[in-house]
C-alpha cells in the first residue's frame, strides 16, 4: 500500500500536506519485508524518506512495526518467532530513536485479532492458515511482549499504542438462541489486550506493563448479527436501533482497561466519508464529556488507495493518488468536516478545566497516571542497573499532568489531597518504588510552599510545576548543618554547609532546603530556584543495597546565593504540627505500592513455575494480603483523623500516624519474608523483579526513628485516661 499510493516518493509532500491540515500525529508503517532480507541483517533505507519528511514537519508519528506483512523467511508458529521479531524490534527502535525528536511511539502489531483470524482461521491473510486462530493471536503477543521489552531496553520512554477493532455482535432477533454464541463473538475481541495484561493465558507473560493506550479500529461493518456461517453474517447499519452508540462501545473499553484510548482508525467510503467522520467525532465528543479518555480520532486512511481484495481504486481517504509532483486533490466535504472537528476538539481542551473546575476525581487521577506507568515500569529494571536517575519516568509524569497534581485548580492543577493523593501515591509506588519516593519529595516540597509561602512565590512555584520542574526537600544533614549568612544586605543570603541524602540530585530542579538563620534564628525553608551544579555532589556517598535511583548523594552548597524571597515562610514552619508528622502517610503509601509490587512480581514467578495453585503458597499470599489491608486502611484513617485535626490537639493525631507508621512496616516486612520464600532463590536471583522489588521496599522502609514511633504509641496508650462509656477507642469515632 505505501508503494501503491507513493507514500515513499512523496512523504514529504505528504507530511507537509498534514502539517499545513492541522493533522500534527499520524500513524505510518515500517515495511518489515524490505527491511530485513536477510535474516538477521536490517537496513532502513525503505523507511527513511518518511521518517526524515515526518521529522521535518514535525508531525508525530506512531509507527506499526508489523501491519500483517513480513519476511517469507519468518514462520509466524514457529518457537523462535517472537524472538525474531524482538531483534527487529529493537533494530527498528534504534533506528527510529535516532530519526525522532520527543517521545518514541510505536504500535508493535496492527489488529492482533484480526491479524490471528486472518491469518490462522480462515486463510485470508498470511501465514494462509486455517483452524489455528488462538495458536497465531498466542504467539503474536508472545512477540509483543518480547518486542516491547527489547525497544524498551533501546529506550526507556517508547510509547506504545496496540490497535485492536472494536466491534459489537448480537444474536439476530429471529434466532435468540444464538445469544451465547453472539456474546462470545463479542468478547473475543478483547483476548489480545487480555493475553497482554496476563489475565488470560497468564503462561505468555503478560502484565500490566504491557498495555500502554488502547487503539480502537472502528469502521461502518464493525458491528453485526451473529450467525454460525460468518461469510453470512449480515452488519447492524448505524441508522437502526439495535446499532450500540460508539460512545457506549468506548465506554465499555475504559471500563474494562482504565488506559487512554485512541480511536486509531476510522473510515467510510465514497460519499459516505464526511457523514461517517462527523457521526464519530460527535460520538467521540459524547464519550469525552462522559469522562472517557479519548486522546485522539485519526482517520484512516488519509490518502485513497488500491482496494485490499480486488484492487479497486478505494475514494475513502482525504486526498486522491499522487500526480507527477505529489500533489494530491482534496475530497472538500470530508476536510470541511475534518476543519470543524478540529476547532470543537480545540474548544473542548481550552474549556476543559476551568480556574473554577472541581479537583479531578480519582479515576482521572488513576488514568493519567496509566499513560506513564508503563514507561515506568519498563524503566525500572535498567534504572536499578546503572543507578541513573529514572528521567524517562518523570518527562511520562510531566506529560501525563501529574507534576502539577497536587497544584490547586485555581493555579492550573488537578486539586489531588488526601486519600486521593496516598492513592495515587501507592499505584506510582506499585509502577516503581524509587520513582514513588522521588515523587512524594517533589510533593512534599510543593505542599510547604503553598501552605508556607506568599502570593507570589506559590505562583512563582505553581509556574515552576506547570512548565515541568522538579521539585525535592533535602532535610538530612551532617553538623553543622546548613546555614544561612547575610549576603550584602538583609535581602540576600549566602549558604554554608550542604546536605545528605539529597534524593534525585542535580535532577532537582527546585530543591527546598532547611537552614538555620544567623544567631539562632531559627530554622527556615529555603528554595534554591535552580539545579545544583553536577560537580557539587559526592556520588560515592550513595552506595545502597536498594533504591539506586533516586540518586540519593551527599552535596556541598556553601557559597550558593538566594534572593529575599526566596525563603519559603517563618523560623519554624517546616516542623509545624501534625502537618510535619502526618506528612509521614505520603512515604507510607508509597511504600505500601512498593509491597504491592513485590507480592505481584512473585505472583508472576509462581505462575510461570505453575505454582500458583499450591495451598501453602495461597495460604501465604492471604495471610500476607490481610496485613497490607489492615495497614491500608489505617494509613487511610490517619488521613481522615489529619484533615480533622484541631490545632491545639496534634498528640492523638501523630500518635496514630506512628501506628499507621509500625503497622505498615511490619506489613511490607511481612511481604519481603513471603516473597524470599515463596520465589525461593530461583527467583531471587538478578535481574528478577521479585528480587529488585524486596530489595528497594527493605532498603525504603529504613526511614528514621521506627523506635521512637513505637514509644510515641505506647505513650499516648499509657497516659491517655480513661475511655467514658460512651467511646470505645483511644483513636475517635471517624468513619462510623
Amino acid at each position: 500500500m505505501i508503494d501503491a499510493t507513493a507514500h515513499d516518493r512523496f512523504a514529504e509532500q505528504d507530511y507537509g500536506r498534514l502539517a499545513a491540515s492541522g493533522l500534527r500525529t499520524a500513524r505510518d508503517g515500517l515495511r518489515w519485508h524490505l527491511i530485513e532480507r536477510v535474516p538477521g541483517e536490517y537496513d532502513f533505507a525503505s523507511v527513511a524518506a518518511q521518517a526524515a519528511a515526518a521529522r521535518g514537519a514535525g508531525v508525530e508519528v506512531i509507527w506499526d512495526l508489523l501491519h500483517y506483512g513480513f519476511p517469507d523467511f519468518v514462520d509466524p508458529f514457529a518457537p523462535d518467532f517472537p524472538q525474531t521479531f524482538a531483534r527487529y524490534a529493537a533494530a527498528a527502535a534504534r533506528f527510529l530513536r535516532e530519526q525522532t525528536d520527543g517521545t518514541l511511539w510505536l504500535c508493535p502489531v496492527n489488529e492482533i485479532s484480526f491479524t490471528a483470524w486472518g491469518g490462522g482461521d480462515v486463510g485470508y491473510l498470511n501465514p494462509f492458515a486455517q483452524g489455528r486462530g488462538l495458536t497465531l493471536k498466542a504467539q503474536l503477543v508472545r512477540a509483543v511482549i518480547a518486542g516491547m521489552d527489547a525497544a524498551r531496553e533501546v529506550d526507556p520512554g517508547v510509547r506504545f499504542l496496540h490497535a485492536e477493532p472494536l466491534i459489537s455482535v448480537q444474536a439476530h432477533p429471529e434466532r435468540p438462541d444464538e445469544a451465547g454464541d453472539a456474546e462470545r463473538g463479542h468478547a473475543a475481541q478483547f483476548e489480545a489486550l487480555d493475553m497482554l495484561l496476563g489475565r488470560l493465558h497468564p503462561e505468555l507473560g503478560g502484565a500490566e506493563r504491557y498495555v500502554d493506550v488502547v487503539g480502537l479500529n472502528y469502521y461502518p461493518y464493525n458491528q453485526w448479527w451473529h450467525h454460525p456461517e460468518p461469510q453470512r453474517r449480515e452488519p447492524v447499519a448505524h441508522t437502526h436501533p439495535a446499532h450500540r452508540p460508539l460512545r457506549e462501545l468506548l465506554a465499555e473499553v475504559h471500563a474494562r482497561y482504565g488506559r487512554p484510548l485512541v480511536l486509531a482508525e476510522t473510515g467510510a467510503e465514497g460519499e459516505d466519508r464526511a457523514a461517517w467522520f462527523e457521526l464519530v467525532v460527535s460520538e467521540v465528543e459524547a464519550a469525552r464529556d462522559a469522562g472517557v479518555p479519548v486522546a485522539g480520532v485519526c482517520l484512516y486512511p488519509v490518502v485513497n488507495h488500491p482496494g485490499w481484495d480486488d484492487d479497486r481504486h478505494c475514494h475513502n481517504g482525504l486526498w486522491d493518488y499522487p500526480d507527477a509532483l505529489g500533489g494530491r486533490a482534496e475530497h472538500a466535504p470530508l476536510a470541511g468536516v475534518l476543519r470543524l472537528a478540529q476547532q470543537a476538539w480545540d474548544r473542548a481542551g481550552a474549556e476543559a478545566r476551568p480556574a473554577s473546575a472541581e479537583p479531578a476525581p480519582l479515576s482521572e487521577l488513576l488514568v493519567r497516571l496509566a499513560r506513564a506507568a508503563p514507561v515506568t515500569a519498563a524503566e525500572a529494571a535498567a534504572r536499578d542497573q546503572d543507578g541513573e536517575f529514572p528521567a524517562a519516568s518523570f518527562g511520562a509524569l510531566r506529560d501525563s499532568g501529574l507534576l502539577t497534581a497536587t497544584l490547586p485548580t485555581t493555579h492550573g492543577g488537578l486539586g489531588a489531597a488526601g486519600t486521593r493523593l496516598l492513592a495515587l501515591l501507592r499505584r506510582v509506588g506499585r509502577a516503581s518504588l524509587p520513582v514513588g519516593r522521588l515523587y512524594e519529595g517533589h510533593v512534599n516540597a510543593l505542599q510547604l510552599i503553598l501552605a508556607h509561602g506568599n502570593p507570589e512565590q506559590r505562583a512563582r512555584a505553581a509556574a515552576d510545576a506547570r512548565s515541568g520542574q522538579l521539585f525535592g526537600v533535602w532535610n538530612t544533614e551532617e553538623a553543622p548543618g546548613l546555614r544561612l549568612e547575610p549576603d550584602g544586605g538583609a535581602q540576600a543570603w549566602r549558604m554554608t554547609g550542604g546536605k545528605t541524602f539529597a534524593s534525585g540530585a542535580h535532577f532537582v530542579t527546585r530543591p527546598l532546603l532547611p537552614a538555620e538563620l544567623p544567631q539562632g534564628g531559627g530554622r527556615v525553608l529555603a528554595l534554591l530556584p535552580h539545579a545544583v551544579a553536577r560537580g557539587r555532589f559526592d556520588p560515592d556517598f550513595w552506595r545502597p543495597l536498594g533504591m539506586r535511583p533516586t540518586v540519593s548523594f551527599r552535596v556541598d552548597l556553601g557559597g550558593l546565593r538566594l534572593g529575599g524571597n526566596d525563603v519559603i515562610g517563618g523560623p519554624g514552619d517546616y516542623y509545624r504540627q501534625p502537618e510535619f508528622g502526618g506528612g509521614a502517610l505520603r512515604f507510607l503509601a508509597v511504600q505500601l505500592g512498593g509491597a504491592d509490587a513485590a507480592l505481584e512480581s512473585a505472583r508472576d514467578v509462581l505462575r510461570r513455575l505453575g505454582r500458583a495453585g499450591d495451598d501453602v503458597q495461597r495460604l501465604r499470599f492471604g495471610a500476607v494480603s490481610a496485613r497490607l489491608e489492615a495497614a491500608w486502611q489505617t494509613v487511610l484513617r490517619g488521613a481522615a483523623l489529619l484533615e480533622q485535626a484541631g490545632p491545639d490537639d496534634p498528640g492523638r493525631v501523630l500518635a496514630y500516624v506512628a501506628l499507621a507508621r509500625e503497622v505498615s512496616e511490619d506489613a511490607c516486612l511481612a511481604a519481603c519474608e513471603a516473597v524470599e520464600r515463596a520465589v525461593g532463590a530461583r527467583g531471587l536471583l538478578a535481574p528478577q523483579p521479585a528480587e529488585r522489588a524486596v530489595r528497594d521496599l527493605r532498603m525504603y522502609l529504613r526511614q528514621p526513628a521506627p523506635d521512637a514511633a513505637r514509644l510515641q504509641v505506647g505513650g499516648f496508650v499509657l497516659d491517655a485516661p480513661d475511655l467514658p462509656d460512651s467511646a470505645y477507642s483511644l483513636w475517635g469515632e471517624e468513619g462510623l
